[in-house]
């Protein structure tokens, strides 16, 4: 998505000069019509030219006047003259975006950081240490070499196994629907997915691999009970199928490799329908068999419409559906699939357009709202739609058409305590946060204050280029809190620069509403950003060779770096898993973690181990540079300069290459900061001098 910079909205000129001359305009428009159509009659060609160009000639004055009072009258003080329509952008884009939110200014003491990890050992333990793409890499492999199934999203959500709340990934089991693997008779046999995979999001196995917690076919003695485990609606359901069907029965699971069990379905769904209805679903359908098939009677039962996506939309179409819907176990036992889904305009006053991109579209809204929530049976298809936010105009726009489509009853509490915040939603705000978060009419005009979502660099090389850091699940304590939370987070440095500034936590409560907060480094604070602390582990003789010793040939690393809010303090984890290139079936291994808090760092093969010796004698220091700026990198060099002189003279080749490495890595970004504060200056230059001519010129003709 993009940000459309340039403050959306009308100023001073619209609403006076613009509004009063379209005003008039209507008039001037409406005589010379007049006047053009009586010298028509008259037969006075040269009056009907003069009064039709009177229009044009007209709106060309309007512009010169337009353009004069903007350069003689606002120019002259622009923030003054345009603050109350600037305060109408920010207020306004706050309100479209659901933006006016807490922000909790954050008191960070370097001396107070280890005990606050030391304190929480609780969140520690369960803060997320397998990634999504792990997991479906792993079960990509390891689950799909028998049976039938696929596995196309897993979400992270919290549940109570064997008496103790953990963070888990939940992964439906659905039937292959498209790909290189397909059956035959998925119309009758391949019928429908069963139950879900339920893996751990805060450890492994010993051997670093994924760690099951829920995978047998079986429903019995299960950590998660599920009572019906059958998918007959979800995101790979995507064609037609018959149930209760003359002799044919559905495969239920696999057994043993070559045999299954064996299912009668008994649900709500389903359309029993005579020969002739068949006919008609069947040449909508495009499917013949659906009417002359010998094993489709009266009795079968016809399920259309299964795409849970695609059946919400038959229902409401005219809002947008979140494409990565997540499963949720009801307290009964039930599937139940949980979609997200948003109203959406472009035509809200005064607030900032920003460009989404959705179902391989691109689309520009200057508001959007999550006010509603759909739930979907996994097994009979039963599909509910809930209004979360009656604040909503369009939502309730669509609740005065059609009273009976909304449920009354509020969401069950166990479906809405399993409810994570969506990051479709999220990566809009976390956007529009960077120009609009606490900020003042002043700071906004001048563009002091802007950030930027943090970058990562995933190798050692110090530079101003990264990618930007995706948001991500984790659990998490802030300091207005009083328990542990599953938020999604993403962190915030200034424009053009590494230090971490703030960042952003979206959750929801226990009664399923959702919270979207604020937390900022005070001014004066220097806290690493991702990309600083990548670069100095690199740079760490110990760190270097832990690292090293996983990067073998035939071997990939896969890693992601993570800040975790613990009440004041931020801690960084960064998991490293290990494929191998040379098998076409190699499941991520995890080798070693990285965490970080402060100016201590330190590493393990588990996290337990990592965060044991951060808080030991063991940590190692890191030496926190500031190369935000040219002074700041200035005084880095010659600090380099000062270590190169060191190792040259005590004869260490080795810390000599890491020297000469680190101050050419220093003057490179020196270099590319002038550069860019040349250009800079060039713009300034040229759009004062511009400024000035064009003044000089309105002055000069007035």
């Amino acid at each position: 998505m993009m940000l459309l910079f340039g403050i959306y909205g009308a100023g001073i000129t619209d609403v006076t000069i613009k509004l009063w001359g379209y005003r008039l305009l209507s008039i001037v428009i409406v005589i010379s019509t007049w006047k053009a159509i009586g010298y028509f009659k008259e037969k006075k060609t040269k009056n009907v030219i003069i009064s039709v160009l009177t229009v044009p000639i007209y709106l060309v004055c309007l512009f010169v006047v337009m353009v004069g009072f903007k350069l003689i009258y606002i120019n002259t003080n622009e923030l003054d003259k345009e603050k109350q329509y600037i305060k109408n952008n920010i207020d306004n884009t706050k309100a479209a975006y659901h933006l006016r939110i807490d922000e909790t200014e954050i008191l960070n003491d370097d001396t107070q950081n280890l005990k606050e990890i030391e304190n929480n050992a609780k969140v520690i333990d369960n803060i997320s240490l397998v990634t999504e793409e792990v997991t479906l890499k792993t079960l990509g492999v390891t689950q799909t070499s028998t049976g039938y199934y696929s596995y196309r999203n897993t979400n992270i959500s919290q549940y109570e196994i064997n008496g103790k709340d953990e963070i888990v990934y939940i992964a439906p089991r659905e039937i292959i629907s498209s790909g290189n693997r397909t059956y035959n008779n998925k119309t009758y046999e391949y019928t429908h997915g069963f139950g879900a995979i339920v893996t751990s999001a805060t450890s492994t196995d010993e051997m670093g691999n994924v760690k099951y917690i829920q995978k047998d076919f079986t429903v019995k003695n299960q950590p998660i009970h599920i009572s019906q485990p059958r998918i007959y609606f979800g995101l790979e359901t995507n064609n037609t199928i018959v149930t209760n069907s003359d002799n044919k029965t559905e495969f239920d699971y696999p057994t043993t490799t070559s045999q299954n069990a064996e299912y009668s379905y008994d649900g709500a769904a389903g359309l029993a329908l005579n020969f002739i209805d068949r006919m008609i679903l069947a040449l909508r359908q495009k499917d013949i068999n659906l009417a002359l098939s010998s094993n489709v009677s009266n009795d079968s039962k016809i399920l259309i419409n299964r795409n849970i996506i695609q059946r919400a939309k038959t229902i409401l179409p005219n809002v947008i559906y979140d494409e990565e819907p997540y499963m949720v176990i009801s307290q009964e036992g039930k599937l139940v699939w949980v979609l997200d889904a948003y109203t959406t305009t472009n035509k809200y006053p005064y607030s900032q357009p920003i460009t989404i991109e959705h179902n391989g579209t691109r689309q520009e809204i200057n508001y959007i709202r999550n006010s509603l929530k759909v739930l979907i049976d996994a097994y009979d298809g039963t599909t509910k739609f809930y209004i979360t936010d009656t604040s909503d105009p369009i939502i309730m726009a669509y609740k005065n058409m059609y009273p009976n489509l909304f449920e009354t009853e509020t969401i069950p509490k166990d479906i809405s305590s399993h409810f994570v915040y969506p990051e479709f939603l999220y990566n809009i705000q976390a956007e529009i946060l960077q120009m609009y978060h606490n900020v003042s009419t002043d700071v906004l005009y001048r563009g002091d204050d802007i950030w930027e979502i943090a970058k990562y660099s995933r190798t050692t090389q110090t530079s101003t280029k990264g990618i930007k850091q995706e948001p991500y699940y984790t659990m998490l304590k802030t300091i207005d809190s009083n328990q542990m939370e599953l938020g999604l987070v993403t962190s915030y440095t200034l424009l053009d620069k590494q230090s971490l500034k703030a960042y952003l936590v979206g959750t929801y409560d226990e009664y399923g509403n959702a919270k979207l907060r604020l937390y900022k480094f005070p001014q004066d604070t220097n806290i690493l950003g991702p990309m600083q602390l990548e670069t100095l582990l690199g740079q760490d003789e110990t760190i270097s060779k832990e690292l090293e010793s996983i990067n073998i040939s035939g071997m990939r690393t896969i890693k992601n770096m993570i800040a975790v809010p613990i009440n004041n303090t931020v801690l960084y984890v960064q998991p490293i898993y290990q494929i191998s290139l040379n098998e076409t079936k190699s499941i991520p291994t995890l080798k070693k973690v990285v965490v970080a808090c402060g100016n201590k760092v330190a590493i393990d093969d588990t996290l337990k181990g990592a965060i044991k010796n951060l808080l030991s004698q063991s940590a190692l220091n890191i030496e926190v540079e500031n190369t935000d700026t040219i002074e700041d990198l200035i005084e880095a060099v010659i600090k380099a300069n000062n270590n190169l002189q060191t190792s040259s003279n005590n004869n260490d080749w080795e810390m000599i290459g890491k020297d000469m490495k680190k101050l050419q890595d220093l003057i490179n970004k020196l270099e590319e900061l002038k550069e860019e504060e040349d250009k800079k200056k060039q713009i300034q230059n040229q759009l004062t001098t511009n400024q000035n001519i064009l003044t000089d010129d309105i002055q000069n003709n007035v």
